[in-house]
């Protein structure tokens, strides 16, 4: 569970899914906060996963390309869709 924006909004996705097609979300999503009293095994954070800077819409732009390998964009989130993809690597994304 992804909590996303100022809004706080709840956005579910599958660790699976989101680790097979971006490297930054398997980063992510395989990382053990440090200080953890997991840190020595390999079990990853269960979340949630605070993503304040990031608008809803962006983010879940950026989720429904990853689960179709294509998007719907208006053309006011374009611009952030964008950012959102160079900065998780999504070359693909960028060229669409």
């Amino acid at each position: 569970m992804f909590v996303v924006g100022r809004e706080q909004q709840k956005v579910f996705a599958h660790r699976c899914v989101l680790a097979c097609r971006c490297q930054a979300f398997r980063g992510m999503l395989g990382q053990v906060p440090v200080g953890s009293q997991e840190s020595s095994s390999s079990v990853p954070p269960q979340g949630p996963f605070i993503l304040g800077n990031v608008q809803p819409e962006v983010f879940l732009a950026v989720i429904e390309f990853l689960y179709t390998n294509s998007v719907t964009l208006n053309s006011h989130i374009v611009l952030e869709v964008l950012t959102s993809s160079v900065e998780y690597g999504l070359q693909d994304l960028c060229k669409v």
